[in-house]
């Protein structure tokens, strides 16, 4: 029973590790540069 305790406490350890790289990961793209918005007015047809 003991066992089972700690391999619940090690998968949901590793699993918060896990969370914690992917975040990391994302938070990285953001400081690439953005890409701005055309400034060329398509005109619609109505």
């Amino acid at each position: 029973m003991k066992s089972k305790k700690y391999l619940i406490a090690i998968a949901i350890f590793g699993g918060m590790l896990f969370t914690a790289q992917a975040e990391n990961f994302f938070q990285s793209d953001e400081d690439a540069p953005q890409i701005e918005k055309s400034r060329i007015k398509v005109p619609r047809h109505v």
